[in-house]
C-alpha cells in the first residue's frame, strides 16, 4: 500500500513520522514544495538574527526514516481516481495512491480588504522574513527622533505580538530606538485574543515595556502606498507595514 502525505508543515510531518512507524511494511510517499520543514513558530526570530534561518529549515530527508520525499507543488487531487497531480521543475507528474492525507497548510488571509495584499509584507515564510528586515532598514533609513519611521504591524496574534517584539528590539539594537516608532493593531480588544487574560495582559506589559505602541479595538480597513485607512475613519501613515492579521486554509 502507498500512502501519500501531501504538505510537509507540522500536520504532514507529524502524520508521516506516525505512518513510518505504524506501517512498517507499506510506503509513505511525502510531497513538498522544496523537501524541507519549517519550524513557524520560530520564523520571527529571523527578522533580527538572519543565520538563524538556517538552524529553523529542517531537511525531511533528514528527519524522516524511510518516508520518500518528492519536490513537487501538488495542483490537483482527484480522490475518486486516487491521483494526485504535481508540478514539478522539468514538468507535470502524476502521483498514483492508496490513501492520502492532504496537509498543505494554510496562507495568509487579507480579508479581501482593498491594498493590504498589495502592500503589506506577511510572514509566512523565510523570504518573508529577510523582505521585513531589509524594509525596516530602508524605513528607517533617515528617520530621527524629531522625524521617526512608522511601522506598522497588522493584527496582534501571536505572531504579530511576536514580529512586533523582535522589531521593536531591532530598533533598539540598529539604530536609535526614538527615531523608531513600532505600532502594533488589533481590531478586537486584546492582543493574543485566544489566549487566557492573564496572558494578554502580560504581553501588552512586556511590549508596551519595549516601547511598542499597542491599539486594541482599531481595524483596518484598506491601505494604499503611503498609508492605512481604519476602520474609524482615521489615517496612519507608515513607512513599513507588516501583515500578521490571520490565515486561511
Amino acid at each position: 500500500m502507498r500512502v501519500a502525505v501531501l504538505g510537509a508543515g507540522y500536520a504532514g510531518l507529524t502524520l508521516a513520522k506516525r505512518l513510518e512507524d505504524a506501517l512498517p511494511d507499506d510506503e509513505v510517499v511525502v510531497v513538498d514544495e522544496d523537501g524541507t520543514h519549517l519550524v513557524q513558530h520560530e520564523l520571527h526570530r529571523v527578522v533580527r538574527r538572519p543565520s538563524l534561518a538556517e538552524d529553523i529549515t529542517l531537511d525531511l530527508r533528514e528527519v524522516l526514516d524511510r518516508a520518500t520525499v518528492r519536490e513537487a507543488t501538488v495542483t490537483d487531487v482527484d480522490p475518486d481516481a486516487a491521483v494526485a497531480t504535481l508540478e514539478t521543475g522539468e514538468g507535470t507528474e502524476t502521483l498514483e495512491y492508496d490513501a492520502a492525507a492532504v496537509c498543505l497548510g494554510a496562507t495568509t488571509n487579507f480579508y479581501d480588504l482593498p491594498g493590504v495584499e498589495e502592500h503589506a509584507t506577511p510572514l509566512k515564510r523565510i523570504g518573508h522574513a529577510h523582505a521585513v528586515r531589509a524594509e525596516f532598514f530602508t524605513a528607517v533609513e533617515d528617520a530621527t527622533a524629531t522625524d521617526p519611521a512608522r511601522v506598522v504591524v497588522g493584527g496582534a496574534g501571536l505572531s504579530g505580538v511576536q514580529v512586533a517584539g523582535e522589531l521593536a528590539a531591532l530598533a533598539r539594537e540598529e539604530t536609535d530606538p526614538d527615531a523608531v516608532e513600532v505600532v502594533l493593531l488589533e481590531q478586537l480588544g486584546s492582543v493574543a485574543p485566544s489566549f487566557p487574560e492573564n496572558f494578554q495582559r502580560a504581553v501588552r506589559d512586556e511590549l508596551e515595556a519595549q516601547g511598542v505602541t499597542v491599539r486594541t479595538e482599531t481595524a483596518v480597513a484598506s491601505a494604499d502606498a503611503g498609508g492605512l485607512d481604519l476602520a474609524n475613519g482615521e489615517r496612519l501613515a507608515y513607512d513599513q507595514f507588516v501583515w500578521t492579521g490571520g490565515i486561511r486554509g
